[in-house]
């Protein structure tokens, strides 16, 4: 294979995956009786708006109310397929059109035109609701100049420069597709941002705020028959009543399931345990302003503490792994097999926190009870392996986002970084990048080789640099300037009664649509 992805590869490349065809329900699922279901999770979407947020229970949630122009098809390593786009081809590096499926309608019976498309990708859209927060629209799409519409079902895409995945972004998150007139007749954000519009398999139909989240089919779905009538999104905190209630029959299907809890489940014959790992890597994210932790001493010293195998076999049963680096596999050929994953070398931390003349002083460390599986529990043994190295640490449980944000920070919190896309611009500089979480909401970090790097990243075709420039990336945020420290790759498990026909992907998502391989 060459290494230049050449202009003519490019437009062959988007040729041969409209050939391909979306991802086709099958005829089965049409003869399925539709019902309802209760899933319980431990966390309320912090908003319902995709472009505000992609915490995980949003992803999990509002994957089934919108759809984006392109889809990452979750059973074939994230291969991009048709969707609200039937058609889509190259004009050139920096140009893409697209060609909208006709009759897909928004869930308040409005046709998608293309000026909905142009208005999603607007600054009154990706601007956000004006309470200080930015969208995380730019984790995804900051090399998009501008959208617009050609004619009613025609969309033109203008990047600032070439860009190699072009058609992987239009796939990926924050590209929903919002109803301008929906969007306008609710207010605009005063509104929007509490019941959206989409044109998903499911349409939201009523909100409890940190209670409840209830979904119903949408009945004129492009993409056939939904598998369920209602999907009833239920906030349950608390592991044990999440598995208590799916044993009572409360529920039909729980979140964040730990190995532990596994023998419990299955041993009723009609539950079942589903999951497993995800394209998601755990860290410790660090404010590299922060007293002390500014020394890059104590940053690599804090990762030499750690023994992530232990972790490992102690919270998840040897179920997950420890990444070569920040990377996945999905990559492809920007992939590197030889990447050292991080070590475990007490000996050498205690070292460098001598040298960086650290002598116990206190640090914080702040926590979610649950907004990732086992949270509180890998909070607590790490500050341990901290302690066994000299670094001390004091444990600041805090209720939600804003508040482990709070100013000044001068602490270390928990993160983990979901591969939006099969490239390092999906994972490592989605989140680390100037419009990432790191230097645009946190601003607990920047590296100005870093970011020119990624810059080049964003734009060259080359092969053989990319993987250069990627390999550069990596080695500044694992040993020249950390920003974390990287754990472990994270797992998903779920319970469920073996009658609900779903199946998981190796993401964040929930897919309750057609297209989810058990729904056929």
């Amino acid at each position: 294979m060459s290494a230049n992805i050449t202009r003519r590869k490019l437009l062959k490349g988007a040729s041969a995956a409209v050939a391909a065809g979306a991802i086709a329900p099958t005829a089965a699922r049409a003869q399925m009786a539709p019902r309802s279901i209760v899933v319980a999770l431990p966390v309320y979407p912090v908003s319902l708006a995709p472009v505000l947020n992609n915490f995980t229970p949003t992803l999990r949630t509002q994957y089934n109310v919108f759809d984006t122009l392109l889809m990452l098809d979750f059973q074939d390593n994230m291969a991009v397929r048709p969707a609200l786009a039937e058609e889509w081809r190259r004009v050139d590096d920096r140009t893409m059109d697209l060609r909208l499926r006709p009759g897909v309608r928004f869930h308040d019976g409005g046709l998608l035109t293309a000026n909905d498309v142009a208005f999603t990708f607007s600054n009154v859209h990706l601007n956000g609701s004006g309470d200080g927060a930015p969208t995380v629209h730019g984790q995804y799409q900051a090399n998009i100049e501008r959208v617009e519409a050609l004619d009613d079902l025609t969309v033109r895409v203008t990047t600032r420069a070439p860009d190699p995945i072009l058609d992987t972004r239009l796939a990926a998150w924050t590209t929903q597709i919002a109803s301008r007139a929906a969007f306008e007749a609710a207010g605009g954000w005063a509104g929007w941002q509490h019941a959206p519009i989409g044109t998903g398999p499911y349409r939201i139909a009523d909100v409890e705020t940190d209670v409840r989240l209830v979904l119903e089919a949408f009945e004129d779905y492009w993409g056939g028959e939904p598998p369920f009538s209602r999907i009833e999104f239920r906030v349950v905190s608390e592991l044990a009543a999440r598995i208590n209630g799916l044993r009572a029959g409360d529920y039909d299907l729980i979140t964040d399931v730990l190995p532990d809890q596994f023998a419990q489940i299955e041993a009723d014959p009609e539950l079942e345990v589903v999951g497993g790992p995800i394209a998601n890597i755990l860290s410790t994210n660090i404010d590299t302003y922060g007293p002390w932790l500014s020394d890059v001493r104590v940053r690599r010293a804090m990762s030499l503490a750690v023994d992530r195998d232990l972790i490992i076999e102690t919270l998840w049963d040897g179920r997950v792994d420890v990444p070569s680096g920040f990377q996945h596999p999905a990559f492809g050929d920007l992939y590197m097999l030889d990447y050292p994953a991080p070590r475990s070398d007490p000996d050498e931390a205690r070292r460098l926190l001598r040298e960086a003349g650290y002598a116990g002083e206190r640090l914080t460390y702040r926590t979610q009870v649950d907004q990732y599986p086992a949270e509180l529990a890998t909070t607590q043994i790490l500050v341990e392996m901290f302690r066994n190295v000299g670094l001390e640490f004091e444990i600041s449980v805090r209720e939600n986002w804003s508040q482990i944000l709070e100013r000044p920070l001068n602490a270390v919190w928990n993160g983990s970084t979901f591969m939006a896309m099969p490239d390092p611009l999906g994972m490592l500089w989605r989140l680390y990048g100037p419009s990432g979480f790191a230097q645009a909401r946190a601003r607990s970090w920047t590296n100005a080789e870093f970011n020119a790097l990624g810059a080049r990243l964003e734009s060259t075709l080359n092969a053989d640099d990319r993987r250069q420039i990627n390999r550069r990336m990596m080695d500044i945020v694992q040993f020249d300037d950390p920003p974390f420290v990287i754990l472990h790759n994270n797992g998903f498990f779920y319970g469920k009664r073996r009658e609900v026909p779903w199946a998981t992907y190796e993401s964040y998502l929930m897919d309750f649509g057609p297209f989810n391989p058990a729904a056929g």
